[in-house]
């Protein structure tokens, strides 16, 4: 692009220097210029294929629920209750249809204290998915709030294997709704 520009400019400079155009024309091409190249800016800017969302973390919201995008590919998680520690505890873990799950577990992120086995009670398809009803047991620390990392390894049809991060809290200081 810039190549393009510095040859309009020596274009521009040359017949500007040859007489053929005056200041006044060479301001008018000048400003016509700027203002069609922020034109066709503003229209690429616009009109050009946002990439879809991609990112293959998140933070678990308030309903306990985190969606994960890349490539076109979604994986949800969603925890059925309040999480704690020292309980057992059951998620829905979503991923697409032709997608299968390799490995699953959870580590601490704050305080390292091993993988947590995510276990698969049973599998499903609904709605184009693959639906896993799963559940886990997060051991208790001296670290009364700890930070939680899911992680999820995933390979589809074509043998391309993933991995998807789910990050979630708990504090054995709050008090249980």
């Amino acid at each position: 692009m810039s190549v393009i520009f510095f040859l309009i400019t020596l274009t521009l400079v040359y017949f500007n220097d040859s007489a053929i155009l005056n200041s006044t024309h060479f301001s008018r091409l000048f400003l016509l210029f700027i203002i069609l190249t922020a034109a066709v800016g503003l229209i690429l800017n616009y009109t050009y294929l946002q990439p879809l969302k991609t990112t293959k973390q998140c933070n678990l919201d308030l309903a306990q629920q985190c969606d994960v995008f890349d490539n076109g590919q979604q994986v949800s998680v969603q925890f059925l209750q309040r999480i704690e520690v020292e309980e057992e505890l059951h998620l829905v873990i979503k991923v697409p249809e032709n997608t299968q799950i390799k490995q699953m577990w959870v580590q601490g992120i704050n305080m390292y204290m091993g993988k947590n086995v995510v276990l698969a009670d049973s599998v499903h398809v609904n709605q184009g998915a693959k639906v896993y009803n799963a559940r886990v047991f997060l051991g208790a620390c001296s670290e009364p709030a700890m930070k939680w990392q899911l992680i999820i390894q995933t390979s589809d049809e074509s043998s391309n294997e993933q991995s998807w991060f789910f990050n979630f809290s708990t504090d054995r200081n709050k008090k249980a709704d």
